[in-house]
Formats: structure tokens, sequence, C-alpha cells
């Protein structure tokens, strides 16, 4: 191909991205509308998130191999129409139930599309040089695309209903497969691999339970459905492993978690996107019911998280070849972690200029990290299983920000709740006095406290949203600070394991 055609197939593949790639956080800002449209738990507000993740990560690892099979692009199109059709109905939807299964279409949609586009990547550059530099352009669009979420999602929510925000999908669709039919090469692996479709049930019906467990944990404890969803977790996950350790063509090579490079690899894609989603999960409710911004001057507010990870990303490649994947991976988790501890410390009152701060140093160190790490995973597996290495990487990455949103945003709950009891407990005898829905409310989450404010004297409204902000901020920020420790231990693994030097794919 001539260099305007590869760089002209990145521009479509980096715009099909960017579409998955919003819709992970583009719902975040509508969170506070949809509850209150849709009179939704916050239970049920985790699943219209993590129904997406969860899908997207369960279907990848046979998106991958499928499009290795049948074709990168095939696959890539197919994608894309089952998306568009999930994004239509989800903007139809009138249930939260009905939204969330809308949002697993999409998710499936999303499997499909995302490691085409990083596997037909890995195809058409074939330079070293110019496919360090095409995968760092990759994961900027996918990291900013999360950042930005909000923003589109803020400017969309100023004007429109919350369906807006799926509304919009379906005309860029058709946008980008015109453009994938033009520009974009197919590609497969020509030894046509056999697909391991016990494999793949496998893996989804794992990491799907997982999921179940961590978010339904808070709720409702060690309980006969958390046990057993654990249980189905860790049996279909351990099945798993074992059959890819037998079957004649693996969806999971299990001979690869003995690579080193590879191992701490997909942890460090894992990490960055559990910093990622569980911070974006819980920054537009603080921003716009805390800090009293509307969802567009939420979203505009989370812009240096996104300027930051995207001039990074950028420069990666540059700096990694000045100091050495490791010190630029290792540069990179440190400055998420320091920005993470820096949240710890917000408060109702926190200046803006303190928030931008850790924002930005959450946002430039994921843009040092992730290329190299993404980098790092393709150079682990051989170019004609491009399409298995890249659902590997972006599975880790989809898996990493679903239980961050799961975990960071139980962590809160749990908090919160704490707090919330604290209150009324030392409300002492007047607690009788207090309707027990108003309670209930209360405590069910930040969004529904609001909501049953608004029926309260102006008095009793104020005091309410005063201590409900209070609860939630002291939950958020010990989220947010357990989210550091995490990284935390990253940054040794990544210190201790990743290599000073990544092999790119063998030609």
């Amino acid at each position: 191909m001539t260099i305007s055609r590869r760089w002209g197939a990145l521009a479509v593949l980096s715009g099909a991205l960017a579409l998955i790639s919003l819709d992970n956080t583009i719902v975040n800002v509508a969170l506070p509308s949809m509850q209150e449209s849709l009179d939704a738990t916050t239970s049920a507000l985790q699943w219209v998130v993590d129904a997406y993740s969860v899908l997207f990560a369960g279907s990848l690892l046979l998106a991958g191999s499928l499009g290795d099979r049948f074709g990168r692009r095939r696959i890539l199109m197919i994608g894309l129409l089952v998306f568009g059709a999930g994004s239509l109905a989800a903007g139809l939807a009138a249930d939260v139930n009905v939204l969330t299964l809308c949002r697993a279409v999409m998710g499936v949609g999303a499997a499909f599309i995302m490691p085409s586009t990083l596997s037909i990547v890995v195809q058409v550059f074939r330079e070293p040089r110019e496919r360090a530099q095409a995968i760092g352009i990759w994961s900027a669009v996918a990291g900013v695309g999360v950042a930005l979420g909000p923003i589109i999602g803020g400017l969309l929510l100023e004007r429109f209903t919350w369906h807006a925000i799926f509304l919009v999908n379906p005309p860029l669709i058709v946008l980008v497969l015109l453009a994938v039919l033009l520009v974009v090469p197919e590609s497969r692996d020509d030894s046509r691999p056999q697909l391991d479709m016990r494999g793949a049930a496998l893996s989804s019906l794992g990491l799907v339970a997982l999921i179940v467990t961590i978010i339904q944990l808070p709720e409702q404890g060690v309980a006969v459905t958390t046990v057993l969803s654990f249980a189905l977790a860790a049996a279909a996950l351990i099945a798993f492993v074992w059959w890819e350790g037998r079957a004649p063509r693996p969806l999971l090579p299990m001979d690869l978690f003995r690579h080193r490079t590879f191992v701490i690899s997909v942890v460090t894609v894992g990490l960055v996107y559990f910093a990622l989603m569980g911070a974006t999960f819980l920054l537009p409710q603080f921003l716009q019911l805390v800090q009293d911004m509307s969802p567009l001057e939420s979203g505009i507010a989370l812009l240096p998280g996104a300027g930051g990870l995207f001039v990074a990303s950028l420069g990666s490649p540059a700096l990694a070849a000045r100091l050495g994947p490791r010190a630029t991976v290792v540069t990179g988790l440190v400055l998420v972690m320091l920005g993470l501890g820096l949240a710890s410390f917000f408060t109702a009152g926190t200046n803006y200029g303190f928030v931008a701060l850790a924002l930005g140093l959450v946002g430039v160190g994921m843009g040092c990290a992730l290329p190299q790490a993404t980098n790092a995973v393709l150079g682990s597996v051989p170019r004609e299983r491009a399409g298995m290495g890249s659902a590997v990487n972006d599975a880790v990455g989809e898996l990493g920000g679903s239980i961050g949103v799961a975990v960071i945003g139980a962590l809160m709950t749990v908090f919160y709740r704490a707090r919330i009891d604290e209150a009324v407990a030392a409300l002492g005898e007047r607690a009788s006095q207090v309707p027990a829905e108003v309670i209930a409310g209360v405590r069910e989450s930040l969004v529904s406290a609001y909501l049953t404010a608004s029926n309260l004297s102006t008095a009793d409204a104020a005091e309410v949203r005063v201590t409900t902000g209070a609860a939630f901020v002291d939950g958020m920020t010990f989220a947010l600070l357990i989210g550091a420790v995490v990284v935390a231990v990253g940054v040794v693994l990544a210190w201790r394991l990743f290599p000073t030097r990544v092999d790119h794919v063998a030609e």
C-alpha cells in the first residue's frame, strides 16, 4: 500500500474506534438524567454502564478469532452494523432493563469492531517505526474517546434528552461503513484457523459471572446469589484454562502466559483502564451533583485528562525510543498513581485548578503507558494471529475497565451508605420523625438523595444535600485512594518485569 493509503486506512479505523471508545463513558454524564427519567437504582445504573463493557470483554476473544479466519474487514463491518442497531434501539428505550439489553448488544458489536481495527493496523503498517507511530495514534484515539465521552455527552444533554447520546451513532456508523468499503483492505490468516467455540463459551460465561459477582456483592453481601455467581465464574474460567491447554487451535494459547513481556503488558493495559473507567464513573457525579456543574460543564471539566492523554499517547513512541519502554511505562503509571492520589484529597469545595491538575496527571500517565503496553502485547504474538493478539489486548482493557467501575463504584457505595447511616444515627429520636421512604431514598445513592430532597422543604433539602454530598465525597475519595494503591502495585511490577526493549510482531 502507498503511504497515503496506509494513513488513510488508519484515519478510517480510528474513526470506527472513536465511536466505540466514546460509548464507554458517554453514558456517565447522563446517569443522573437516566436515574430520574427511568426511576432506576444505582445497581441498575451500574449495569447500564457495565452491560456494554462485560459483553464487550466477553465477546472479544471470539471476535478476534473470527477476524483471523473470515477476514478482519468483514468482521469490522458486521460489528458496525450490530453496534448501530443496538444504538438505535437504546435511543428509543423507555425502560432501564431494555436499555441495559441494548447496551449489551452494542457491546457485542463493539467487540467485533475494536480488535479488527488494531489487527488491520498491524497488517497495514509493517515497518516497525511506522507501526509504533500508528499504534501510538490508535492508543491515543482509544483513550481520548473514553475521555471525551463525557464532554460530547454533556453537549448533547444541553439541548436534548439522554436518548440523543445513542441516536447520534447510527448516521455516523453509515459514514464509517462507506469509508471502510472504500479505503480499508481485507486481511485474514491464510491458514483459516479452526474456531474454538467451546473456549469462547467458557470465557464469556466466566467473565460475565465474575462481573455480576463484583457488582452484586455490595448490595447483597455474601448471599446465595453472590456465592453461586462467583462459583460459576471460577468453574467456567478454570475450565477455560484447562480446555485452552488441550484445544487443537486454542482461542487463547496458554503458552503466551509463559512470556513475561505478554503478562506484564496485559496487566499494565488492565490497570490503565481500571483507573480510567473507575474514575470517570464517579467524577461526573461529583462535578454535577456536588460542585453543581451542568452536564456540559462537567464534561469540559474533564478535558485536562483527555488532552493530556492525547498528547502523551502521540509522544509515547518517541519517549520510548529515547528512554526505553520500561522507563516510559513506569513513568506513566507513577503519574496515574499521583493523579489518583491527589484526587483522594478532593472535598466538596475543592478549587477546579486542583481537580484539573489531578486529571491532567492521570491523562498524561495513561498516554505514556498505554501505547507501549499495547505494542508489547502485539509483539508477543505472530503477525498472522494479530486478531487474537488485538482481542486479548482489548479484552483485558475492557475487563479492567469493568472491574474498575464495579470495584470503585462498590467501594464508594459502601462508604457512602456507612456515612448516611452514621448521620441518621446522629439524629437520635428525630430519626423516627423522618419518613422511611425519605431515608431509603437518601441511602440509595447521591442522585436518589437529590431527587428525594426536591420534595422536601427548602431547609430540609439543603441539609440533605450537604450531608449526602459530604458522604459521597468521602466514599469517592476513599475509592480513588484504593485505585491509587492498585496502580502503585502496577508501578512495582512494571519496574521489575517490563522489558527494556520490545520486539515487534514477527514479520
